[in-house]
């Protein structure tokens, strides 16, 4: 009889262990693996995303750090890509799980940390500006017209060559070729044409880059009182997607001017930028005189 008892606590006591021991293993095992894309075929770099055909990658279940997983192509990231377009940046071999890393397109999550994965059009640039006034609350992903302001031109000097240096060349090569007995033929100098130029009243102020996205922001950071985490200050640079035509004009903007960012709304038609017609002191002064008039004529 006391042989039972034990054996039925002990078969209890089993009982509980065991269950213990599969909820520990059930709760804290490995996480169920995840399934990225791997190519069927090798890819080449250049490759459009229109072009890649659908039977290209196949599922492959892959297990390990998050990190690591979270940098390879999953289904549901390729049919955002295939939808947004884009085009492979590097070659993509045969059995190969396909990384983020290759494929430059806008719907690619890893565009926030690789900029130019998200630049399709060549005709686009990133840009860093430090020296640029921004509004406190920009981020990643707004949309701004940068504009840049001179207070006053500053003369520039100019090293010209002289005409007689030029007369004096011409002379000595009609030497030459006299002494070479050979007949020197009459060389035509060309009229200069002078180049209307406009002269603008400073301070001038334009608009240089109209609906710009801004692709990074850098902060100032200092380290908590309690050590254990960074604090944002405030905005000391940032990062900007702009026309590759305008890129010497807005980093000469910033480095010699006053360049500053006007943050758009979010329902602004990006395609619909016309030109500007600039701002400077006279252009104040008239506003200035047509309200007054304005004001005086209703009364």
């Amino acid at each position: 009889m006391v042989n039972r008892r034990l054996l039925i606590i002990g078969a209890v006591v089993a009982l509980i262990f065991g269950g213990a021991i599969f909820f520990l293993s059930f709760t804290t095992g490995a996480e169920p693996p995840v399934e990225v894309l791997a190519a069927r075929q090798d890819i080449s770099q250049g490759t459009l995303i229109k072009n890649v055909p659908d039977d290209t990658f196949a599922r492959i279940p892959l297990s390990g750090d998050d990190l690591l997983l979270g940098s390879y192509l999953t289904e549901p990231v390729w049919l955002q890509i295939q939808s947004a377009g884009g085009v492979i940046v590097r070659d993509i071999y045969q059995y190969e799980a396909v990384p983020l890393s290759a494929i430059a397109s806008p719907a690619n999550p890893k565009v926030v940390d690789i900029p130019r994965l998200g630049l399709t059009d060549p005709s686009l640039v990133v840009v860093s500006l430090t020296n640029v006034s921004v509004p406190n609350g920009i981020k990643a992903g707004d949309y701004v017209d940068l504009i840049v302001a001179v207070e006053s031109a500053q003369e520039q000097v100019f090293t010209l060559v002289q005409a007689q240096t030029a007369e004096t060349l011409q002379e000595a090569a009609a030497e030459v070729l006299v002494e070479e007995g050979a007949t020197p033929s009459p060389t035509a100098t060309p009229t200069p044409e002078p180049t209307p130029v406009i002269e603008p009243e400073y301070p001038l102020a334009k608009v240089i880059v109209q609906t710009a996205m801004v692709a990074d922001v850098q902060r100032e950071q200092t380290i908590s009182a309690s050590g254990d985490r960074l604090v944002l200050g405030e905005v000391t640079g940032i990062d900007v997607v702009i026309p590759r035509v305008a890129q010497e004009f807005v980093l000469m903007s910033d480095t010699a001017g006053s360049l500053g960012v006007s943050m758009l709304s979010p329902m602004v038609d990006q395609e619909n930028n016309g030109p500007t017609l600039g701002a400077h002191f006279e252009d104040l002064l008239d506003l200035f005189a047509a309200d007054r008039n304005a004001l005086q004529e209703d009364n």
